[in-house]
């Protein structure tokens, strides 16, 4: 086995280019949010926190290279000092309230001055124009993201604001912030809507920004809207980059080279991204552009499943037989890490320990006894792990090709799966070409000679996430978190070898002799010299960039509308009329005294800021209080509006409130959903009567969930008033 080659620490290294784009984005998604937020309470502080702790993340491995200097291993390797950053700083948010010291401060200060050292030494490795253009690429790319995740309804910088002016509010923020509410007041992984019972959900991501919320002071559901965008999607981009990075050095066993210096690099990147065809035609084949950064479970577990991936190849390439790293890595790391994939989402740990079985048989590991162990016990592990975060609502039976019927049209299929995964394709292609591979014995013989373990892995990883969709019944189009992983596992491997990629594609150009006698080469000669290749490619490209270019365009425009909307809805009726409708009425929306007003005459804004105000107590107190609403509490139970609103606005209080409720259960005769963790609790079998409001049933109903206190929430005169019962613990 060979090793990858020390880091030297003196200069810039391919990393230092991932660490500088992931704090720009971050920057520029933080001024994003700060700006669509211009008018109404918007303090600059609790923008800078995240971007601060993001920078802390991101600039990690930088910050332990720092400090010490030693032969890389898989330890010490810049993927895994990734996800070490992230498992330290949760960690940290963890014990807070428990030392009641905040490691934030220091965290913040490390993060500044790692990023800024990294920032310098990263400028002068390569021309002025090429950083100038990254620098600037990245602030534009942090604006296309920003309107990727605050372009659709799912979150917003208004989100609070939305709910108060008219209760549309999307519910799956409102759950996903109850869970990590219920895991940071209670430690229990509930939804809290009656009582605390288990969900069996993928409830990782909501303990991680429970966590986080604790380190910068922020309410969870308010993570989700800022904290979120800001510190993970550029990790998740830097995932991506970083694996490639990672395997470009081991095959070439150098760190010199540097991620400017190829601006086809970054189209491919933006191409994956943004789109190399029209969002349209995109959507029609179920290649959805802003699914990959809505879904906030998703877009933090694809980062940490190619970071951990790299980890274990950088193991694999500095395997040491009977080292005590080999054993730490195989009983601990290994399986660990497959299963933390679960908590955060199922489709990785499922496509993760397939891969690692199929990998076991190739590489013949099974010899191995060590890795023997190794794979039992990650198979026992994610058995168990499978039951504790799979929901069995999602368990529907076979549903043949589902995913198809419900999202492609039936014109399409033919072209769906060589579309949906293009990426994987193109990869497979390109790889079998370098190889020199022309037909299926040459194939065969590629593989048995342990060539391609490479191609393998992804047409695997391709293969197994289709087939959810095909098979099964998924709600809500979850199927594509199965189906998409391969486009950046196979992205990463393009990445990591794309002058070869593109030299595959164009050819080789055969010198002929020239005939001018010329010393210096004219504007002609160079034109001359140009491959009909290299002629056809430009043309292709073409259409594809202004494909980038027009995708690049539709989110933040559909954000910036939506933005807009909110504020011009606020207004008067007399202002409204002389103000534009759309992106042009934006620059007249900004006045704090109007906007102040608007949402305190608006229809939620009793319940929404009575919620807040509860999430204000300590959380000491909260951590044995329960609240109770009542049922013809209509200010709060039609608080929601949306489709579906009496199934979900009993997330409302536990994801505002930071607190658990008792019979809070969706109204009798609701049509309840499957899904969101509700078949985890009892459903009502009667309407709620008189003598349920009595305060020994409410204080009977409050101990039997473990709670001595309850707060009774109800709104007499458009008011709110909460009234607390002491209960005597049982």
């Amino acid at each position: 086995m060979t090793s990858a080659p020390p880091e030297k620490t003196t200069r810039a290294t391919p990393y230092d280019t991932v660490i500088v784009l992931s704090g720009l984005v971050a920057i520029g998604i933080g001024a994003v949010y700060w700006l669509m937020r211009l008018g109404f309470t918007n303090p600059v502080s609790p923008v800078i926190k995240p971007v601060a702790l993001g920078l802390f993340i991101f600039s990690f491995p930088a910050t332990v290279n720092l400090i010490s200097f030693q032969k890389r291993q898989w330890w010490s390797f810049p993927p895994f000092l990734w996800l070490s950053a992230l498992v330290i700083s949760a960690a940290l948010g963890r014990i807070q309230p428990i030392i009641g010291l905040n490691a934030f401060p220091l965290l913040a200060l490390i993060g500044a001055a790692s990023f800024a050292i990294v920032f310098v030494r990263w400028i002068p490795r390569a021309s002025i124009w090429r950083t100038l253009a990254l620098i600037v690429g990245s602030l534009a790319f942090s604006v296309w993201a920003s309107g990727v995740v605050w372009g659709r309804i799912y979150k917003n910088p208004l989100f609070f604001e939305n709910f108060v002016l008219d209760g549309k509010a999307h519910h799956d923020s409102l759950v996903l912030a109850a869970i990590g509410n219920m895991l940071r007041t209670y430690h229990a992984a509930s939804t809290g809507i009656d009582g605390l019972n288990y969900v069996p959900y993928h409830w990782g991501t909501p303990w991680l920004f429970a966590q986080w919320s604790n380190l910068i002071g922020s309410e969870v559901l308010d993570f989700y809207q800022l904290g979120f965008p800001v510190m993970m999607i550029p990790l998740f981009f830097a995932g991506t980059l970083g694996f490639s990075v990672a395997l470009r050095s081991f095959r070439e066993r150098s760190m010199d080279f540097d991620l400017r210096d190829d601006f086809r690099l970054w189209l491919v990147f933006l191409a994956a991204a943004i789109g190399l065809i029209p969002i349209s035609g995109l959507d029609a084949m179920a290649v959805w552009t802003s699914n990959i950064l809505i879904s906030e479970s998703y877009t933090v577990a694809i980062p940490c499943a190619l970071l951990f991936l790299a980890t274990v190849i950088a193991f694999y390439k500095n395997l040491r037989r009977g080292s005590l790293g080999e054993i730490v890595f195989a009983l601990g790391f290994l399986p660990l890490g497959v299963v933390a994939l679960g908590y955060l989402k199922i489709s990785l740990m499922i496509l993760a320990f397939a891969a690692g079985i199929y990998t076991l048989v190739r590489l013949r590991l099974y010899r191995n006894n060590l890795f023997v162990a190794s794979a039992v016990l990650t198979t026992i592990l994610v058995f168990f792990a499978y039951t504790r975060v799979s929901l069995p609502a999602h368990r529907e039976g076979l549903a043949p090709l589902d995913f198809l019927w419900n999202f492609v049209r039936p014109a399409w299929w033919p072209f769906f799966i060589v579309v949906h995964l293009f990426w994987s394709w193109l990869y497979a292609f390109f790889r079998l070409r370098s190889e020199g591979i022309g037909t299926l014995a040459d194939v065969k013989e590629a593989a048995a000679e342990g060539r391609i373990l490479d191609v393998e892995i992804v047409i695997l990883i391709a293969l197994l996430g289709l087939g959810p969709g095909l098979v099964t019944h998924i709600d809500g189009g979850s199927a594509f978190y199965f189906s998409d992983v391969q486009r950046w596992l196979a992205l990463g491997f393009i990445l990591a070898r794309i002058p070869d990629f593109f030299s595959s594609l164009i050819g080789e150009a055969v010198p002929r002799p020239s005939t001018r006698r010329t010393a210096r080469r004219s504007f002609l000669d160079k034109i001359d010299a140009i491959s009909a290749r290299s002629v056809a490619l430009g043309f292709l490209l073409i259409p594809i960039i202004g494909s980038i270019g027009s995708n690049a365009l539709v989110w933040p425009l559909t954000m910036a509308r939506a933005n807009a909307e909110t504020r011009y809805a606020l207004y008067p009726a007399p202002q409204r009329a002389k103000i534009p409708t759309g992106l042009h009425g934006l620059p007249y929306l900004h006045d704090e005294n109007i906007l102040a007003t608007g949402l305190q005459i608006s229809r939620n804004f009793v319940v929404g800021h009575a919620l807040r105000n509860i999430a204000a107590t300590p959380a000491a107190l909260r951590r044995h209080t329960a609240l109770f609403i009542p049922q013809d509490q209509s200010p709060y139970w039609q608080s929601l509006t949306r489709p579906g609103a009496c199934t979900f606005a009993a997330f409302v209080a536990p994801a505002m409130g930071d607190i658990a409720m008792i019979d809070g259960m969706p109204a009798y005769g609701c049509t309840l959903s499957h899904y969101y963790g509700l078949g985890s609790f009892a459903p009502r079998s009667r309407q709620q009567v008189a003598a349920d409001l009595e305060p020994p049933n409410i204080c009977r109903r409050a101990n039997d969930a473990g709670f001595d206190r309850v707060l009774v929430l109800t709104f007499p005169n458009a008011r709110a008033d909460l009234r607390p019962i002491e209960c005597r613990a049982r």
